[in-house]
């Protein structure tokens, strides 16, 4: 505990002189002695009574005990194997990371550490999604960040914060495409097609697709890898990542996404989504701006199942179609072509064409302009998609889009001392390319656990103080309040290996089936098995066996007040 009251501290010392100024130690309770009553954990036997003074804390883990002669009790556990991303890991899963770490293992993707060491691989991948999310934060804070209360578990086998170079050289084994797939299983939709936040277009979602430029650290290998774009001497500040997206409006998850070098297209990125993950664009309307129309991709997204709204550049030819059924429509969209490369008429894409009038606000000492823009659709049915309702569609591609590249950069502005803007910040290309998919995963998993909180008692009774009772939607929460509490989850081991109510509710039913079975074990305390040593020659010739009711769990608790 950190904090003990004078008047309380004989509860504590159980009957000791405490040491004036001494802090108070960690609560250890055996796991067979809790139970848990809703949002409460309770020691069983005797409920505290009212005004009785009592200690108060949150479970940090359950572990096995390792009780020295002193009385002092260890948790016989590591801590690499506990730590978790707080409310982050909630979302993603338990033992996803593993699972993708023990692939790689069988697959020879990642050296097989010989011993225990201070890192771990679950460990490193876990943080370098934290010190995306702590952009002042150095390799050593955001990994005492990560630890959080586990630092201060008395484990068997200490624990301390390693040197960055340590972190670095553990990152180096990691294959960047391990951290792929991890954003890959992070990646999808967070909200229901039918959700206040939804945007549906002939009974398809709509969802967003653009790209953004990232700074990364100016160093000779990211310049030399990555390149730079807006002068032709390569003397721009830094070396830029292309992030090409497919943001849905719902809650603006992430469905996907592809990195680049800052030399590539955009095109040619989204193209490459659209033939590798066809599924992604599956039943899904796709919008995006005026530098992306073009035959190929959206051919291959047609060939994906999805459907395309797209802005088209003045001057792109789009002739009227004759014929039956065809041209002016009675939406006032009409049916057109998009050439393709090979020129020859078989191989024109039909799509539709709308165009309205945008009215551009006055500037300082200027008029109101007005410009008139020309969206194309692969929806070809105007009753199942009229024109008004695709140009609707269009123009939530900004708000998903654009509003989520603002909200991730956001969490990476002035990373690593380098800049005041948004940055990546590893050196090297390979360690890049891993920071910027465990960036994508940690932004991806902060709007989850913001969407999760819409299904929460709190989101349930500010809907009820509304006069309309409309219920809260994901356009309405914060991003950054959701970023910041995610941090905080981890700071406080909110959530580790074996910290939630159903472990310790599970680790009470185990220790209590193991009082049911005696077994008979060594009286010698021991962290790892070994054969019983040879009795000294002066010892009693009877059996001096200690019998045990099972291996004892203990639940750590966090420093709390009482």
């Amino acid at each position: 505990m950190q904090s003990c009251p004078p008047s309380a501290d004989a509860a504590i010392w159980s009957g000791k002189s405490p040491v004036p100024g001494a802090p108070a130690g960690t609560l250890v309770v055996r796991a067979a002695d809790l139970r848990v009553n809703g949002k409460t954990v309770t020691v069983a036997g005797r409920a505290p009574a009212t005004g009785e003074p009592s200690v108060f804390g949150r479970p940090v883990v359950t572990a096995p005990a390792f009780a020295r002669r002193d009385g002092t009790v260890l948790a016989d556990a590591w801590l690499p194997d506990l730590a978790r991303l707080g409310e982050l890991e909630a979302h993603l899963g338990d033992g996803v990371i593993e699972g993708l770490v023990a692939a790689a293992l069988a697959e020879g993707r990642l050296r097989r550490p010989v011993r225990r060491r201070i890192m771990s691989y679950p460990l490193v991948i876990r943080l370098m999604i934290a010190m995306c999310l702590m952009p002042q934060a150095s390799y050593c804070e955001a990994l005492a960040s990560l630890a959080g209360l586990l630092a201060d578990v008395p484990f068997t086998r200490d624990w301390h914060v390693p040197t960055e170079k340590v972190v670095t050289d553990w990152r180096l084994p990691v294959p960047p495409s391990l951290m792929e797939s991890l954003f890959w299983q992070a990646a999808g939709p967070l909200a229901s097609d039918d959700g206040p936040s939804a945007v549906m277009l002939a009974g398809m979602p709509v969802a967003g697709a653009d790209g953004m430029l990232v700074n990364v650290a100016d160093t000779p290998a990211n310049r030399a890898f990555f390149g730079t774009t807006g002068t032709t001497d390569d003397s721009s500040p830094f070396p830029q990542l292309r992030v090409v997206a497919v943001i849905a409006r719902a809650g603006r998850a992430m469905l996907g996404a592809v990195l680049g070098q800052s030399c590539a297209g955009e095109q040619t990125l989204l193209k490459r989504l659209a033939r590798r993950r066809p599924e992604l664009f599956a039943g899904l309307v796709v919008c995006f701006d005026r530098n992306f129309p073009g035959h190929d991709l959206i051919a291959a997204i047609l060939d994906a199942g999805g459907h395309v709204i797209a802005r088209v550049k003045a001057g792109i030819a789009l002739p009227l179609e004759d014929g039956p059924g065809k041209g002016w429509l009675p939406d006032g969209s009409r049916m057109t072509w998009l050439n393709a490369p090979s020129g020859r008429k078989a191989d024109r894409l039909p799509v539709r064409a709308a165009e309205h009038n945008a009215a551009f606000p006055p500037g300082a000492g200027k008029e109101e302009v007005s410009e008139t823009c020309t969206v194309i659709t692969t929806l070809l049915d105007h009753e199942t998609a009229p024109a008004g309702q695709v140009r609707e569609a269009y123009l939530t591609r900004w708000s998903s889009c654009e509003t989520t590249f603002g909200q991730d950069k956001a969490t990476i502005a002035g990373a690593g001392n380098r800049t005041s803007g948004p940055v990546l910040r590893s050196g090297r290309p390979r360690l890049v390319v891993q920071e910027a998919w465990a960036w994508l995963t940690g932004t991806q998993l902060a709007r989850a656990s913001a969407a999760a909180a819409l299904d929460s008692e709190h989101a349930a009774a500010r809907a009820l103080r509304r006069r309309d009772a409309r219920p809260v939607t994901a356009d309405e929460e914060s991003f950054t309040a959701a970023w910041h509490h995610a941090v905080r989850s981890m700071e406080t081991s909110q959530v580790t290996a074996a910290s939630s109510l159903e472990a310790i509710a599970a680790a009470g039913e185990s220790a209590a089936r193991a009082c049911l079975r005696t077994l008979n074990v060594s009286g010698r305390h021991r962290h790892s098995e070994r054969k019983q040593k040879a009795r000294p020659k002066f010892a009693h010739t009877a059996a001096t066996k200690q019998t045990f009711t099972g291996k004892p769990q203990v639940t750590v608790f966090a420093p709390g007040f009482y």
